[in-house]
């Protein structure tokens, strides 16, 4: 029985991270565009680049995703380098946690 829960999780995980990956590729024209704009300083405004950002992350799985969010956290590093950091930091936090430096076996 057990057997059976845990192969329904799985497909059920599957099939979302198979939804998910599929809106990364339908969303990276936007997110490309977007990018271009805020590199070549057509889009200035702090406060809408952020809501941007605060969605991408979400989609920085997906690689090219996730260079396009570098790029723009490089093009801001200069102007606004606490919004950057904090960016960073969300990034980590949401994928690359480690389960070891978190409990202190790495100190």
């Amino acid at each position: 029985m057990r057997e059976n829960k845990d192969k329904e999780f799985y497909e059920a995980i599957s099939s979302l991270f198979g939804e998910l990956t599929m809106l990364a590729e339908d969303i990276l024209p936007y997110y490309e565009s977007l990018t271009n704009d805020i590199v070549n300083e057509r889009l200035t405004d702090l406060y809408t680049i952020e809501r941007d950002l605060d969605t991408m992350v979400s989609f920085c799985f997906d690689e090219r995703i996730l260079l396009l969010y570098k790029r723009i956290l490089r093009k801001l590093i200069i102007k606004h380098p606490e919004a950057v950091k904090c960016y960073v930091d969300l990034y980590y936090m949401m994928y690359e946690w480690d389960e070891d430096e978190e409990d202190g076996e790495n100190e």
